[in-house]
């Protein structure tokens, strides 16, 4: 990635972070004419094109990691990170994000970006009747940010980051996740997807919403590279 490009993205970041109000960081798709993608209509789409629903939440999470950043796919992760905290609540000893990759940070334009590795994750939902609390999935969320407290780039005291790719269902993440992410300076950021044509069946993940974004203001660090909206593609 080249300087300018590092830099634009540092500046859109910090311009996220500052110029908008929290309450306004509604959930939105990359396209004023685009709609929504509920779980049910993902069904819909699935059974249209011959996918078992078994087979959707993978499919799913294919689609969101792959297209999320256009030119440059999620990979998907298959490693397990140990979390104590998940251990305590739900007698499970470990989270497997679907995508990992390293914090890259930029403390001044222009120069060479600082990078944590394990200090990003990438979660994929297709769910419905959820804001995605700490106990969801037998505390898998709370696991999430336990290890993400404890990852390379919170010992160095910058902001690790969990980024949500859900269906619409999930209008935003719950109170206490935030509250939860908070406690471990770690950022929380959510992209939906969306239909790019009523009855179509060509999908594309929104932009990033920031749900805490004073925890960037208060430390003066902004994260490069975060992605979205994604490119169209399909399941």
């Amino acid at each position: 990635m080249n300087q300018l490009r590092k830099v634009a993205l540092f500046l859109g970041v910090a311009a996220t972070v500052t110029m908008t109000p929290f309450a306004a960081q509604a959930q939105t798709c990359a396209e004023s004419s685009q709609t929504p993608l509920t779980k049910s209509r993902l069904d819909q789409i699935a059974n249209n094109q011959g996918i078992p629903l078994s087979q959707l939440g993978v499919r799913f999470e294919r689609f969101a990691l792959s297209t999320i950043r256009p030119g440059n796919p999620v990979p998907q992760n298959n490693r397990h990170f140990p979390s104590s905290l998940r251990q305590t609540k739900a007698g499970i000893g470990n989270v497997e994000p679907d995508g990992v990759e390293p914090l890259v940070v930029t403390i001044i334009p222009f120069l060479n970006p600082q990078t944590y590795p394990d200090s990003v994750f990438y979660e994929s939902k297709a769910v419905k009747g959820t804001l995605l609390p700490p106990s969801y999935e037998r505390y898998q969320i709370l696991g999430f940010l336990d290890v993400l407290g404890r990852s390379p780039a919170r010992a160095a005291g910058e902001n690790p980051a969990i980024f949500f790719l859900t269906t619409s269902d999930v209008r935003t993440i719950s109170s206490r996740t935030i509250l939860e992410a908070n406690r471990r300076n770690t950022g929380v950021w959510h992209s939906i997807g969306c239909e790019d044509a009523p009855l179509s069946g060509d999908l594309q993940m929104g932009p990033f919403a920031l749900r805490n974004p004073f925890l960037y203001i208060r430390t003066g660090r902004f994260p490069t590279g975060y992605g979205g909206p994604g490119s169209i593609g399909r399941l």
